[in-house]
Parts: C-alpha cells; sequence; structure tokens
C-alpha cells in the first residue's frame, strides 16, 4: 500500500476523532468558551485544524489517483482557502491571549494553508517526493498547528479578575456558637 495513502487514513482518523473530542470540550467546558464571542471563535478555528485536513484525507485516500490527482488537487485548493482566508481573520482579531507561542502559531497558521494550496500545483516529478507526500507535509503542519492550539488553550492561565479584588476582611468579633442539644442522646 502507498505510504501516502496510509498516512491519509491516519490523519482522516485521528482529525476526525480529535474534533468530536473538541466539539465536546467547547460544549462541556466550564468558562467563556460558550459565552465569550473571542473564546468562542478560538474554539472554532481550532476545530477547522482538524476538520480541513481531516477533509482534505478524504480526498486524498477516496481519489488520490483518478484524473491525473485532480480531486484531491480541487479539495486541497479550496481547504486551503478556506483555512488562509480563515487564519488571516484569526490573525487580525484583537484581545485575548497572545503569548508568544499563541503569536507564533497564529502567524505560521496562514503559511500552512498557502502551502496545501501551492502544492496542489505542483507538477509531478518536480521533487523527490510526489505532490501527495508535499500536501501530506503541509496538511501535517496544519494539523500539528491545531494540537498546539489546543494545548494552549490548557497549559495558559486564565484571565483571573479576583486576583484584582480585595480581600475579604475576617470579622474582628464573632458571634459566640451556642452548643444546641446533642442528638446522640436521648
Amino acid at each position: 500500500m502507498d505510504p501516502a495513502i496510509t498516512f491519509y487514513q491516519a490523519l482522516a482518523g485521528i482529525s476526525f476523532t480529535l474534533l468530536g473530542l473538541w466539539f465536546g470540550v467547547v460544549q462541556f467546558a466550564h468558562g467563556g468558551w460558550r459565552t465569550d464571542p473571542r473564546q468562542h471563535r478560538a474554539g472554532l478555528h481550532v476545530a477547522l485544524h482538524f476538520f480541513l485536513p481531516g477533509m482534505a484525507s478524504l480526498a486524498s485516500m477516496l481519489a488520490g489517483g483518478v484524473g491525473g490527482g485532480i480531486i484531491w488537487r480541487i479539495t486541497f485548493v479550496i481547504a486551503g482557502l478556506i483555512g488562509v482566508a480563515e487564519a488571516v481573520s484569526f490573525l487580525r482579531l484583537k484581545g485575548g491571549v497572545d503569548s508568544l507561542p499563541s503569536k507564533v502559531l497564529r502567524s505560521v497558521d496562514p503559511l500552512l494553508y498557502a502551502a496545501m494550496v501551492v502544492v496542489a500545483f505542483v507538477p509531478r516529478g518536480t521533487f523527490a517526493l510526489t505532490p501527495l507526500q508535499l500536501a501530506g507535509m503541509a496538511t501535517g503542519g496544519v494539523f500539528l498547528v491545531g494540537l498546539c492550539f489546543v494545548w494552549l488553550a490548557f497549559a495558559e492561565p486564565e484571565d483571573d479578575d479576583s486576583s484584582t479584588a480585595e480581600p475579604v476582611a475576617a470579622d474582628p468579633d464573632p458571634a459566640p456558637v451556642t452548643p444546641g442539644p446533642d442528638p446522640t442522646r436521648p
């Protein structure tokens, strides 16, 4: 069996599994992932890192050799263009957590999606690797960036407004406690 097809089989299965798990996290997570528009958008952005590679992988498996690969190439162009549009739009958003790792991932994102588009136009025999293998590298990169976004979502500290709140002072004269009847005695 072709190693590229084996790769795409694994990537499709893992992508759709993680997409389902990610939707579960977004659905059941506590905090602002569902109510805060910025966090909701970030959750959907992460979901595309699993959905688009999964769909592109399915197209490469189902139609990798059909018509010289025209079907997988069209799918990669469409997925890559959707990804570039979303990544650039997400990159332009203001606010939220902008740690160095997050900035790097957000900057690399459009480049990886653009690579998905570019490799769809590479003629066979141009490089030592086949165009489908090059596309796998770009798609795998998109998938890995998605995993890094998930890791950052759980690893970065939550913005906590309680740290700026004034501490509550203890009551200097607490009321005396009067013992009641002992429930163990008849």
